[in-house]
């Protein structure tokens, strides 16, 4: 079995201001489920840092996981000035994938946000295969999910078979 390398990510504060959500969580998280969150940071401390990648263009922090932490740290919340974050180094289809991750592996998803996720990680490159692998659904799930987004050049290099055949009127 081969040995698995992790990255070294380190913890770090960061003003809240440099923070932001990314545009492609599926994750919903009810405001009473939201108010347990804030009790649970009152109760417990903050035991998980936002995990977040540096965008250089935007100059920002974005989120890729712990959007509802960042939110109970907040103005309306608790109203933080610095937060936890760790940074990730990875790109952009591997940030989204990471995102569902780490919904999947807590939570539960909006079917139709999910489906938009798919959507974009085709858009971005992967194939479904690589959706399949890397967010642990089978490849009747990311068609499925293809299916719902109504996007017709998602099924533009699909190969068909023929259900029936045409035959002659006699």
């Amino acid at each position: 079995m081969s040995k698995i390398t992790f990255p070294c990510l380190e913890i770090k504060m960061v003003p809240y201001a440099l923070v932001e959500a990314n545009n492609y969580n599926p994750n919903h998280v009810p405001k009473d489920k939201m108010e347990l969150l804030r009790q649970s940071i009152i109760d417990n401390g903050f035991c998980f840092p936002i995990v977040t990648i540096w965008d250089d263009d935007r100059g920002r922090y974005v989120i890729i996981d712990g959007f509802h932490r960042y939110t109970v740290l907040g103005p309306k919340w608790l109203d933080e000035p610095e937060i936890p974050v760790v940074v990730l180094p990875h790109d952009i289809s591997k940030r989204m994938a990471a995102t569902m991750q780490f919904n999947k592996a807590r939570g539960t998803h909006q079917v139709d946000l999910d489906a938009e996720l798919i959507r974009a990680l085709l858009e971005q490159g992967m194939d479904e295969e690589e959706i399949s692998l890397h967010l642990g659904i089978d490849s009747d799930t990311v068609h499925r999910y293809k299916q719902l987004t109504g996007i017709l050049s998602l099924f533009a290099n699909t190969n068909y078979s023929l259900s029936w055949g045409m035959e002659d009127e006699k």
